[in-house]
């Protein structure tokens, strides 16, 4: 019996899956995808430059294609040179998974599902509705959120800066739960359809969920693994997991009777960049540093440093904020630059008090000046302290948010702001990307061991379990392939 006919009597959206596109959707698809695969390029740093990466999750992606009613369309698989765990797709057979999405990962089987599921919302036409919802999140939408974002609003608006960052991890990847469940299904078909072991889709979306609690346990947030975020590329985690294991139940199939291909993909992954480039800085530990553009800074003990597109944020448990990002230079003086420039476009924005304490100073060796403004927010009173300086041919802007009784991390703020220097050629010299290892696991290792040796800051054997789909009731076991980072 062949797998479609067993699977037929619970995925709804085979209908959808096996219905050609029609002419005229396929053309307006196609230009959809191509008109907006130059800014998902953009935006998430590119394609990677490995060609031979490219071509393995290229034949992946492909050869489930080949098993849909769209094998004769035209696809394109991009490996994104992104850190950040992440896939999506456009309409036109447009699909990517970002650098960091293939670290997390650990074997083929589960890229495959992956893969599926994008492969799902295209065939599926979600991006066609998702566009004509009204939900198509547009580079200008990103960038155009983050000024008015850094402060909030009199009128209690949502911090706009968290929303242009989630939009940038996760463009276009708006799609409904329902929308995402159908894809699901449709992934864990192909799978089967494929000869992957089917319950792979499942353990992909429980390391997911493992990887973000973690992250916000070192964030110090509180995890709720069934909460469903709006602008999240996978919402309701928990709750997709127990259905994509329900629907590979009824593939007939038990779990290790497909292929996972796991040394062939590890092998694969060896060597990959771990984390940010030079091109977009590094953050280690509470510093950050860019070796392109040769300066940095150092944030206060209780901060978490997170680097984005186009700017660098960091946040402690009060809701103090840090927001580092540039504009063009300014020739005349800085304090001129606050007065004449950069606060009319605050004030376009948000409601905001008069400037206070404009002053000029000078920040190891650059013109710069700084000021402070008042204003209301949603969590209260809020001091915002404004640093603009000069450094070569742009102009670092540095907005330090923080409530108005909060003084200890506005004296820290301050500090941070004012230790933004030049890099030395040595420092420069010394930076270097983080890279994906793979080590097969000797007799006497332990988990704290190979995690000892990462040169990750904090939680360390937490990160390697994650990593690594470790949880508390599955041992490490010699023999076993696993990944460190060195």
């Amino acid at each position: 019996m062949r797998v479609l006919q067993i699977l037929a009597g619970f995925v709804v959206a085979v209908t959808l899956f096996s219905a050609p596109l029609q002419a005229e959707r396929a053309a307006q698809s196609n230009q959809i995808g191509a008109q907006d695969h130059p800014h998902i390029l953009a935006q998430f740093g590119g394609a990677i430059e490995d060609a031979k990466l490219s071509a393995y999750v290229d034949r992946v992606g492909k050869s489930l294609v080949a098993l849909t009613e769209e094998w004769q369309e035209t696809w394109t698989f991009t490996v994104l040179d992104s850190p950040v765990v992440n896939a999506f797709a456009l309409p036109g057979g447009y699909v990517y998974v970002t650098r960091g999405l293939l670290a997390l990962a650990n074997n083929e089987a589960e890229l495959a599902g992956v893969l599926g599921h994008e492969i799902g919302h295209v065939i599926s036409g979600h991006g066609e509705l998702r566009i004509k919802r009204g939900n198509r999140a547009g580079l200008g939408v990103i960038l155009g959120t983050i000024l008015g974002g850094v402060f909030g609003g009199q009128d209690g608006a949502a911090d706009a800066i968290e929303l242009g960052a989630k939009l940038a991890s996760g463009y276009l990847a708006q799609h409904s739960q329902s929308e995402e469940l159908a894809a699901d299904l449709i992934g864990v078909r192909l799978l089967v359809e494929a000869g992957y072991d089917p319950f792979a889709a499942a353990g992909f979306l429980e390391q997911l969920a493992a990887k973000e609690a973690l992250e916000r346990k070192v964030a110090g947030q509180q995890h709720n693994p069934n909460r469903v975020d709006f602008f999240a590329s996978h919402p309701a985690t928990a709750q997709r997991t127990k259905k994509a294991i329900k629907a590979a139940k009824k593939s007939g199939l038990d779990v290790g009777q497909g292929a996972l291909k796991e040394r062939e993909y590890l092998g694969r992954i060896d060597g990959i960049v771990y984390g940010d480039t030079a091109k977009e800085g590094y953050v280690r530990g509470r510093k950050f540093s860019h070796p392109e553009l040769g300066f940095t800074f150092t944030v206060p003990a209780g901060f978490i440093l997170a680097n984005f597109s186009d700017h660098v944020e960091a946040n402690n448990k009060t809701r103090a904020k840090m927001i580092l990002s540039g504009d063009d230079r300014w020739n005349g003086g800085m304090d001129r630059y606050l007065s004449d420039r950069w606060m009319p476009m605050i004030r376009r924005e948000v409601g905001v008090s008069q400037v206070r304490d404009l002053r000029s100073l000078s920040i190891n060796g650059l013109d710069a000046a700084m000021a402070t403004i008042n204003m209301d927010t949603v969590d209260g009173p809020k001091i915002a302290q404004l640093t603009a300086i000069r450094y070569d041919d742009s102009t670092i802007r540095i907005v330090a948010l923080s409530l108005k009784t909060d003084g200890k991390s506005r004296n820290g703020l301050n500090t941070a702001s004012q230790s933004f220097r030049r890099l030395t050629k040595d420092e420069i010299a010394g930076l270097a990307p983080y890279h994906l290892r793979i080590v097969t696991v000797k007799k006497n290792d332990t988990v704290a061991k190979l995690a000892a040796s990462m040169p990750l800051t904090g939680f360390r054997e937490e990160q390697f379990k994650a990593m690594n789909g470790y949880s508390a009731d599955k041992d490490m076991r010699s023999g076993d392939l696993v990944k460190i980072v060195e």
